[in-house]
C-alpha cells in the first residue's frame, strides 16, 4: 500500500516498506560494521529522484555493502555478497565522504527530496549530516561535491551491472 505524503511540492507515493527500510538504513548502528571513532564516517544514505514518480535511496556502508531501495517497495540488496565489483566502489564512496562532510550540516530531520535535488545523509557515531547536491548545477558546486557526485554515479552504474548479471543468472536458472 502506498502512502501519499501531503507536502506542497512532493509527489512521491511511498510504501510503508520503503519508509521502514530507509529509516533502518539512516539509523544503522556503526557497531554492526566494526570499530569507528565518533567522527568516522561509516555509511551513507543517498536519496536520488529518478523521475517525477520514482525515488531511489542507496545505502552504502564502509564494509562495501550497497543496497538500493525504491519508493514503490522494490529493492535490490546483497549485491556485494554476489559481486566483488561492488565492494571497492562502495568503500571508496564512503571514504571520500570525508571531503563532503565539511559542507554538510548536522540533521535529525530525514525528509525526502523535492524536485531533482539529491539528499546525501552521512552517518557517523556523532550523528547524521546532510548535504544536498543538485545534478543540474553540480558543475558549479565545489570540486569535492562534483567528485563525490561522480563517484556515486559510478557506484550506481556498478549496481546496475550487478543487477543485470543477477537477472541473467535467474533467467538461465529457469531454463
Amino acid at each position: 500500500m502506498a502512502i501519499n505524503r501531503q507536502g506542497a511540492f512532493d509527489n512521491y507515493m511511498v510504501t510503508a516498506k520503503y519508509l521502514s527500510t530507509r529509516n533502518m538504513a539512516l539509523n544503522f548502528p556503526a557497531k554492526n560494521l566494526g570499530k569507528f571513532g565518533a567522527n568516522d564516517i561509516y555509511g551513507l544514505v543517498i536519496d536520488m529522484p529518478m523521475s517525477p514518480v520514482i525515488l531511489c535511496s542507496m545505502s552504502v556502508y564502509a564494509n562495501g555493502a550497497c543496497n538500493l531501495h525504491f519508493n514503490n517497495g522494490i529493492e535490490y540488496t546483497g549485491a556485494a555478497l554476489r559481486h566483488q565489483t561492488v565492494i571497492q566502489p562502495a568503500r571508496t564512496l564512503v571514504a571520500n565522504a570525508i571531503h563532503l562532510i565539511e559542507s554538510a550540516k548536522p540533521t535529525k530531520n530525514f525528509q525526502l527530496p523535492m524536485g531533482r535535488s539529491h539528499y546525501i545523509y552521512i552517518l557517523t557515531k556523532k550523528g547524521v549530516y546532510k548535504r544536498v547536491i543538485d545534478p543540474a548545477t553540480v558543475k558549479n558546486d565545489s570540486k569535492e561535491a562534483l567528485g563525490f557526485y561522480v563517484l556515486y554515479q559510478q557506484l550506481m552504474q556498478t549496481m546496475h551491472s550487478a543487477q543485470l548479471k543477477d537477472r541473467a543468472a535467474a533467467e538461465s536458472a529457469e531454463k
